[in-house]
């Protein structure tokens, strides 16, 4: 049998979409089962870097994609890759002390995307929390995932108010 004809053979039962018909639902969540990857994948969604709760620190959409686009300069960045959560919450309270010392307003904090294991990562979703609930909520404007040029899902972008009077030194 040449090629062509097993192609006629395989595709003898198939019947044009119509293109009118209403796209078929998707799975929901409730269909999978609760055990193994598909609950270790289903925590992992739930542990997005979205900032849930106090949506007031969340961008408004012409300054998020002006920070994707890199029209707003990443003015430092912290890699908290390897670090414990105590070591993790440690440097970026004396990251962002600095930064706000030093006049730097647009942060880039690298908490990696963490493993399906541990439900997507400690830092992935504790480092949101500790900027927007510590003592640098007053200094902050807004704080998101990062565009995947950046590190997408594994990094936040922070921006802080401007100091009404920076030190120098």
């Amino acid at each position: 049998m040449d090629d062509e004809a097993a192609w006629e053979q395989a595709m003898a039962d198939v019947k044009p979409l119509d293109d009118n018909a209403e796209p078929e639902e998707a799975d929901s969540d409730e269909d999978l089962p609760s055990t193994g990857l598909a609950e270790r994948f289903r925590m992992r969604q739930d542990a997005t870097p979205t900032i849930t709760g106090d949506t007031s620190f969340a961008f408004d959409r012409r300054t998020y994609e002006r920070l994707k686009s890199g029209t707003i300069p990443i003015e430092g960045q912290i890699d908290l890759h390897g670090f414990t959560q105590e070591e993790a919450f440690t440097a970026v309270n004396a990251f962002l002390d600095q930064a706000w010392f030093d006049g730097r307003r647009c942060l880039l904090v690298i908490t990696g995307k963490g493993t399906a294991r541990d439900g997507g990562g400690v830092l992935r979703s504790a480092v949101p929390r500790w900027i927007t609930e510590g003592t640098h909520r007053d200094r902050l404007i807004g704080i998101g995932p990062a565009a995947s040029r950046h590190g997408g899902d594994g990094a936040l972008y922070v921006l802080l108010r401007r100091a009404r009077d920076p030190v120098t030194s």
